[in-house]
């Protein structure tokens, strides 16, 4: 496993490094905070498919999902399970 620094720039953008954004091929990530630190996942490995945007709740698969999926995921978030 290798170690790199990430530089942080003034707009908030870190760039990730060139091996890790051809090995995953994705330009959409989830970060995570944990007890370790940042968690910094491709978003189709993680098991978050949802998210919060700047206009509130949104959804988010690369490669799609079944519509029962959503629909339990949503009910989950509202506490409607």
């Amino acid at each position: 496993m290798n170690t790199y620094t990430l530089k942080l720039f003034n707009t908030g953008q870190v760039t990730l490094p060139k091996s890790w954004r051809e090995k995953h091929n994705t330009k959409n990530y989830v970060a995570k905070e944990t007890k370790e630190g940042l968690l910094i996942q491709p978003l189709g490995m993680s098991e978050v498919v949802y998210f919060e945007n700047k206009e509130g709740f949104g959804i988010y698969c690369e490669r799609g999902l079944p519509v029962n999926t959503i629909i339990d995921r949503i009910k989950k978030i509202h506490g409607s399970d």
